[in-house]
C-alpha cells in the first residue's frame, strides 16, 4: 500500500502520469531522499511525495528498484507509527479511505470497478464485492485484496 496519512491510517492513492524517469537523468530522486530506515513524520512526508511523483510514470531498472525499495520503507514506518494498535479498517472504511485519498466520488468509484450501484450497496453494508470488483481495485490503488474481504 502506498502511504498517505488520512486520519492516522495508511491509504493507497492512484498513479498519476506516464513520462519516463530514471536514475540517470537529472529527476532521479535518490539525491533528494537516500534509501535509509524513514525516523519521523517529515522523512515519511518527503519519501511520500517522491512516491507519488514517480508512481504510474515509466521508469528504468534503477529508478524502479528504488520506487519499490521506498515503498517498503514507507510501509515499515506507517506499520510502526501511523497504524492504530489494536483496530483495523472495516471492508467499508478501506473503499471509503481510498477514495477520499484519492478525491473520488462513488460514481467514480464506481467506475473503476464497472458498477456504481456495487459501490453504493458496499458502503451501506448491503454487499460485499465481488472477485472481479476487488481484482478492479488491485493495480490502480496498490492495495491488498484482504482489505475488502
Amino acid at each position: 500500500m502506498v502511504g498517505r496519512k488520512n486520519d492516522g491510517c495508511a491509504v493507497a492513492t492512484k498513479a498519476r502520469s506516464n513520462s519516463r524517469v530514471g536514475t540517470g537523468d537529472g529527476r532521479n530522486p535518490v539525491g533528494r531522499f537516500p534509501l535509509k530506515p524513514i525516523k519521523d513524520d517529515g522523512e515519511h512526508d518527503q519519501a511520500v511525495e517522491i512516491i507519488r511523483e514517480l508512481i504510474g510514470r515509466k521508469l528504468d531498472a534503477g529508478a524502479s528498484d528504488y520506487l519499490d525499495t521506498l515503498i517498503l520503507l514507507v510501509n515499515k514506518y506507517e506499520d510502526e507509527n501511523h497504524t492504530p494498535l489494536g483496530t483495523d479498517l472495516s471492508p467499508q472504511q478501506a473503499l471509503k479511505t481510498i477514495m477520499r485519498a484519492n478525491g473520488m466520488s462513488q460514481s467514480e468509484m464506481g467506475k473503476v470497478i464497472g458498477s456504481e450501484s456495487a459501490v453504493s450497496m458496499f458502503l451501506r453494508g448491503e454487499r460485499g464485492l465481488s472477485k472481479s470488483h476487488i481484482k478492479a481495485l488491485l493495480k490502480p490503488f496498490r492495495v491488498d485484496a484482504g482489505l475488502f474481504l
